[in-house]
């Protein structure tokens, strides 16, 4: 079995198999087993590709609980059954924890879930809130210059820190970087993201340039499009970060 980030425990009743923050294992658990069953009761989120759900939990803290869903059109022939091991859930946890672990901003994984279905699995996640989280995107689009500026630095030095910790996100895009109530710039949604104990130059310029696609095409279709030289700002913040 692969090894757990410290502090995880592993509930393994055969078929169903659930992950969980020691401390909160009983809470993930009757969490997670109302979102197998279908009974769970949350705010519909915009996060993910839908399945996601905004619960809060006792004391007020917010949490999201995901199910995996594929996209494309794979969605056509098993919308929540995946195949290939180690389980996506268990991936995305292991991903989101070495990079939290490395101090990059990021979610808490407080659970992930696996139901075994024959050769087959369904998969489930629960991941902390990011207190005043907005998308990178919609604050960059009512950001000024010099605010513009400083945002694509920041989104540089968040993708680089994501890098030096060993942590490739391979779907970068103006919607998973978001800027919390401090202005930070946080990165979420970590399912498929590579790791690797060496520097990966071709994963980190296939991830900057994806971002940057996703940034132009957004910022082009809502009628605020960036130029060259702001892209030199977010590269500087990537190339500085740490300095």
């Amino acid at each position: 079995m692969i090894g757990l980030p410290e502090g995880y425990v592993d509930l393994d009743r055969g078929r169903w198999r659930v992950v969980a923050a020691r401390l909160e294992l009983a809470e993930m658990v009757k969490l997670l087993e109302a979102a197998r069953s279908g009974t769970l009761q949350g705010d519909p989120s915009r996060n993910g590709r839908g399945g996601t759900q905004q619960i809060a939990l006792r004391g007020g803290k917010k949490v999201f609980v995901r199910k995996y869903l594929r996209g494309g059109m794979a969605r056509h022939l098993a919308r929540d059954l995946y195949l290939l091991r180690p389980a996506r859930p268990v991936r995305e946890m292991l991903a989101t924890e070495q990079a939290r672990a490395s101090g990059c901003l990021v979610p808490i994984v407080h659970a992930v879930a696996v139901e075994e279905v024959g050769p087959f699995y369904r998969g489930w996640i629960v991941t902390s809130a990011i207190q005043g989280a907005t998308a990178f995107v919609d604050v960059l689009a009512e950001a000024g210059a010099a605010e513009r500026q400083s945002l694509l630095s920041a989104a540089g030095e968040a993708i680089r820190g994501l890098h030096e910790a060993g942590v490739y996100h391979v779907d970068l895009n103006g919607h998973n970087l978001l800027v919390d109530a401090d202005g930070r710039v946080a990165v979420i949604d970590f399912d498929r993201a590579v790791l690797s104990s060496e520097r990966r130059y071709r994963l980190g310029e296939r991830g900057r340039d994806r971002f940057w696609r996703s940034l132009r095409k957004l910022s082009n279709a809502g009628g605020w499009p960036l130029d060259d030289e702001e892209r030199r700002w977010f590269e500087r913040g990537y190339m500085n970060a740490g300095k």
